[in-house]
This record gives C-alpha cells, sequence and structure tokens, in this order.
C-alpha cells in the first residue's frame, strides 16, 4: 500500500514538472499559481466551481476599484466652512467613492455608523440620477453576445435583470467595500433602500460583512395611501438594513418601557412597585403549595393549571420584607409587590416594524426651513433617523453619512444630541451633481445638490444653540 502512494505522489510529481516546463510564467517557483493559469488560458477553456453568491458583469472591476490607491486630495475651504476653529464636523464635497478612499487614511476602525442612503434606482426622478439601467444594445455589447437569441426565457430574464442592475451594483459595490473598513470593532452600518434592490443589497452585504453579521430589518410604513397602481398594490414601505462589523460585539438599545404605572402609595422603601400576578402557567408539583393567610388564617392555592411563581421558602422572607401583603380581611386575595428596582432592563426589544414616522414628516419639516419652496423631494424624516441612529451610536460617537442629499441625517444628529446633552460628530459626503433646471431647488438658487446639502446643514444647525452644529469644508481635488 506504501509502494502505490509512492507511486502516485512520483507520477503527480513528474506532471507538474513536465507542464512547469511548458508553462514556466504559470508557476510561482516550485508552486503552481491558479490565478495565473487562468489568466493564460481562454475564458472557455477552464470552468470554476461556483459558490454561494451574487455575480454580475464587472463585479471584479468594482471591487478593484475599492482596492485602487488614490493620488486624490481633500482640499479645505475656509470660506465655506462654519466655525472651523471650534468643530469636528467634516464636510466633504465629491463623489463619494474618492473621499471613502482618502478616509482610508485617517478614519480606518473610527467610525461608529455609517448611513447609507443611496439612489435606489427606481428611474423617478427626485432631483438627482436615480436610473442605472443600461440600454439593451449596450448590455448585449458588454455581454460580447450582441446576437444571443432572447426567445429563451430564462436567459430573457437574466438579461433583462442584468441590464437594470448591473450598473447599480457596480456602484454601491466599492462603496459599502470600503465602509465597512472605516467602522469601528462595534460598529455597525445602516442602509435604507426599497424593493427595487433590497433582495441584491441584503445579498451583496451578505458577502462584505458575512451574513452572520446581519442584526436585523426595519420595515419603514413611510405612508398611509399609496397613489395608484397598475396591479392595485399599494407599496407603503421601504426597508433599513442593519449590519455589524461583528454582530458579538453589538446590540441595540431597545425602547424605554412605560413605567408611568408604578409608583409608591405605601412608601415602601424599596421604592416604585406595581401588583404583581403572584401564579404562572409552568411549574411542578412543588410549585402547588397552600400559602396560609397569618392574620386571617385562609388557605390559598393557584387557580387551576397554574402554579405559584416562587417557592415555600419566599414566602416568609417576603411576607417579613414588605413584598408580600396579607389582608386582615377574610375573602380577599394576598398582593405581590413587582418593584422597579427588580426590572432587569427597562428597555423592550426594539420593533422591526415603524409606524408612526411618514415620509410627509420629512416634507414638512424641510418646509420649515425652506418656507419660500420644496428644495428635496421625499426627505428622510429626522425623527426616523433619530430612532436608528439612537440604537446604534453613543454620545462621543462618529457617524458618517454617505449620501448627504438633503442633510436630514446630519439634522438628525443634532436632534439626537440635544435630546441627550450628547456630542456625537458627523462626515457628510455629497458630490455635486447638477440639480434639475425645472426644480425648486433651481429656482431657489442651488446650482449643485452639495450646495442645497450645506444650506440645510446651516439653517438646522441655527435651532441648536449649545450644539457643535460647524464643520470643516473639503473638497475633492483631481490629480494626475
Amino acid at each position: 500500500m506504501q509502494g502505490k502512494k509512492l507511486l502516485s505522489f512520483y507520477q503527480k510529481q513528474k506532471k507538474i514538472t513536465e507542464l512547469k516546463s511548458l508553462l514556466p510564467e504559470v508557476f510561482v517557483g516550485e508552486q503552481l499559481d491558479i490565478q495565473k493559469l487562468k489568466l493564460y488560458l481562454e475564458a472557455d477553456q477552464f470552468q470554476d466551481e461556483l459558490n454561494y453568491g451574487l455575480s454580475w458583469f464587472g463585479k471584479d472591476t468594482s471591487l478593484q476599484q475599492a482596492n485602487e490607491k488614490t493620488t486624490d486630495k481633500l482640499v479645505f475651504d475656509k470660506a465655506k466652512s462654519l466655525r472651523p476653529n471650534k468643530t469636528k464636523n467634516l464636510f466633504v464635497e465629491g463623489d463619494n467613492l474618492d473621499a471613502l478612499r482618502l478616509l482610508q487614511k485617517d478614519y480606518v476602525g473610527k467610525i461608529k455608523l455609517i448611513y447609507v442612503d443611496p439612489p435606489y434606482n427606481t428611474g423617478n426622478d427626485f432631483g438627482y440620477n436615480d436610473r442605472f439601467k443600461i440600454r439593451s444594445n449596450q448590455y448585449l455589447e458588454f455581454l460580447n453576445g450582441s446576437g444571443i437569441n432572447r426567445v429563451d426565457s430564462f436567459l430573457k430574464n437574466q438579461i433583462e435583470s442584468g441590464e437594470v442592475h448591473t450598473n447599480w451594483l457596480n456602484m454601491i459595490y466599492p462603496r459599502l467595500v470600503l465602509s465597512r473598513q472605516l467602522l469601528t470593532d462595534n460598529g455597525a452600518i445602516a442602509i435604507s433602500i426599497d424593493e427595487s434592490e433590497k433582495p441584491n443589497m441584503q445579498l451583496v452585504c451578505n458577502e462584505i460583512f458575512g451574513e452572520e453579521n446581519f442584526v436585523g430589518c426595519f420595515i419603514w410604513v413611510n405612508r398611509s395611501n399609496s397613489s395608484a397602481s397598475s396591479n392595485s398594490f399599494a407599496a407603503n414601505h421601504e426597508y433599513i438594513l442593519i449590519y455589524a462589523k461583528d454582530s458579538k460585539e453589538i446590540k441595540l438599545k431597545g425602547e424605554p418601557k412605560d413605567l408611568s404605572n408604578y409608583s409608591n402609595p405605601d412608601h415602601d422603601l424599596n421604592g416604585d412597585w406595581i401588583p404583581d400576578n403572584p401564579s404562572a402557567a409552568s411549574g411542578n408539583s412543588n410549585s402547588r403549595f397552600t400559602i396560609t393567610n397569618p392574620y386571617t388564617q385562609e388557605e390559598y392555592l393557584p387557580p387551576q393549571g397554574r402554579y405559584w411563581a416562587f417557592s415555600e421558602q419566599r414566602v416568609r422572607e417576603w411576607f417579613d420584607s414588605g413584598k408580600l401583603i396579607f389582608p386582615k380581611d377574610k375573602g380577599k386575595r394576598f398582593l405581590l409587590k413587582k418593584y422597579k428596582s427588580e426590572l432587569k432592563s427597562i428597555y423592550n426589544p426594539i420593533s422591526s416594524i415603524i409606524t408612526d414616522i411618514p415620509t410627509s414628516k420629512g416634507t414638512r419639516e424641510l418646509k420649515e426651513l425652506y418656507p419660500e419652496g420644496n428644495p428635496f423631494k421625499y426627505p428622510k424624516p429626522t425623527a426616523l433617523l433619530v430612532k436608528i441612529f439612537e440604537q446604534l451610536s453613543d454620545e462621543e460617537d462618529l457617524i458618517l453619512d454617505l449620501f448627504a442629499g438633503s442633510a436630514s441625517a446630519v439634522h438628525a444628529v443634532f436632534k439626537l444630541d440635544e435630546m441627550q446633552s450628547s456630542n456625537r460628530r458627523f462626515i457628510c459626503v455629497q458630490n455635486t451633481e447638477a440639480v434639475k433646471e425645472d426644480s425648486d431647488a433651481f429656482r431657489m438658487g442651488f446650482s449643485a445638490i452639495s450646495d442645497l446639502t450645506k444650506d440645510r446643514i446651516v439653517r438646522a444647525g441655527k435651532i441648536f444653540h449649545r450644539l457643535d452644529t460647524g464643520f470643516k469644508f473639503y473638497r475633492i481635488e483631481k490629480t494626475i
């Protein structure tokens, strides 16, 4: 048996030596480099074992974009800054992919929360580009298969889906790769999205962050009535996906419990309390015992099918401490107190359904800042973002808004800091994409979305006098 193994090893090594003599360029030392072999061969001359995941044309190139070294510079503009000598906040004007590359220098592992509100790829007009679809003839050329017969239904579906999603995926993928590198070990990313790209976004995030680091998905019911649709299906919600850098290092804070029914009418030294149910739905024979009222000698048993929620030894202990109170009149039940101080937490888990913050709230608060017009359609309500930011950040944390848009996220940071007397800092990034000439924003004098973003921050900041609402303004300077 040993001889056969040696013979097999010898034959294998002999073939590898022969291959090296034929193709020395695909070896590194004595080791065969599979990637070099693939590059040497034509694409149709080998077949990969494909793993589970989302694939699309240009994915490798978009990953290379994330890994590219940048020679761009962040140029400080004092004139566009607001109280730059006192602030710890940053405004970056330019493409957020360029910004993410530049932020790698100083902010790797330092950002607690990243908020991403990207274009949804709906094809609608929101005052910015939200259409990433490739024209059919372009996509067929992209596939190098302009003669492909589109009658086959599976191929037809693949091609038409590719036309819709490819450009959007190539846009978002490198940005998420670089975002992950900026997060602290206990950091998280929150991503707003709708049905157009939610399935793809989740698969991409599973790949980049790891499926095990998926924290949850909020369903945001953002409108009560939807406009008419051809199939009478009303889409009244969007999503906010939450991924952690490491799910073991993160825990949402939850929502405060309603403690208004706790009181202390008898001045109990243990503090506020409410009456507690002394029985439980589960237990054993030891949990069904007789309790005797020391004043009236009346005996109590738990209701049929239920059990006492405490042991027999606790009866005397709790009677002496005042937690268990027996009536001095017959025919009355005893009272068991539940103290506020006994609560394991004053928070309940936060619901995944958000129902009380419609988009119209965001529109109204923008209108309060801009009574002269409506410069941005469908801004996120700050109450929604406060709810998310409160769960995922603490009082000194740094929050990055990657697609700043109407600056709702920065406004929400101000609100949360005001509520909690905290000092969160922000970095927001917005490019110089021109606003539509037929928009209110253009008629109001804004030429680029970044101008509107900056102006919203300034206007919102005037409401919060105690806070650091300034920012250092940087623009990205391209170098050749």
